[in-house]
């Protein structure tokens, strides 16, 4: 699910495929690395895709914003 709402998000790249595993796996690894809990809660994972996606493509960070009203506030 975490990639089929990143490809959604950069659906308007030439390589969304691509920019979109790659999204992908660096958030899969960034929430891998700093979490000590077991369970990750959905939030940190929108946070952290939220994140990734604004030092990628500003365009694609606004879509996904659009998408998790939840983190609208959060804008960082």
């Amino acid at each position: 699910m975490l990639f089929t709402e990143v490809l959604l998000a950069l659906q308007d790249r030439k390589d969304c495929y691509l920019a979109a595993r790659e999204v992908t796996s660096t958030v899969i690894r960034q929430l891998l690395s700093t979490q000590a809990k077991p369970r990750i809660e959905p939030k940190q994972i929108s946070q952290t895709t939220a994140k990734v996606l604004k030092r990628l493509d500003k365009q694609a960070y606004l879509r996904y914003l659009a998408e998790h009203p939840s983190l609208q506030a959060v804008k960082k």
